[in-house]
């Protein structure tokens, strides 16, 4: 079961990773991202940054679109990671079972708004964050499972 969809850039983050999978009791982390998941140093990188005895599958999102009737199968709580919102965008439009986005860490860069303590989003990702929200989809902004969950939805 699909337990938590996540965008943060920097993908497998220590610290984060940790507390996300102990809340949820998460046995399995999906990182859904086409750069990573055709480099093989990333993929090697991340295998060493996940919990101990936690599953990490790296995929792109169209091998990650092709996997999901095996993925909905499995009996384990499963985390999926992307690194950004285009890669979450285009994953939803065409996997309509996702319900709710944790907006974790999108970093500040040249043109973008801050939305939360860890969110900005430029043009173009605001672009794609309304799109997700106009398909029904309730966005998030939370760091870890003790912050505050702050709706993206509302302010967007």
């Amino acid at each position: 079961m699909i337990k938590l969809v996540r965008i943060d850039h920097r993908l497998l983050h220590g610290q984060v990773v940790f507390s996300w999978c102990k809340q949820l009791n998460i046995e399995r982390i999906i990182v859904v991202d086409d750069t990573t998941a055709g480099d093989e140093f990333q993929k090697v990188s991340l295998n060493l940054s996940k919990p101990t005895g936690t599953k990490l599958n790296i995929f792109s999102v169209k091998e990650t679109l092709e996997k999901m009737p095996k993925i909905e199968q499995l009996p384990e709580n499963i985390m999926m990671i992307f690194g950004n919102t285009s890669s979450v965008l285009s994953f939803c439009q065409q996997y309509s079972a996702i319900s709710e986005i944790n907006y974790g860490v999108i970093t500040k860069k040249e043109g973008s708004k801050q939305y939360s303590q860890a969110i900005y989003l430029n043009n173009q990702e605001l672009e794609d964050s309304i799109k997700l929200k106009n398909m029904g989809i309730e966005l998030f902004m939370q760091q870890v499972p003790a912050s505050k969950k702050e709706v993206l939805n509302d302010r967007i």
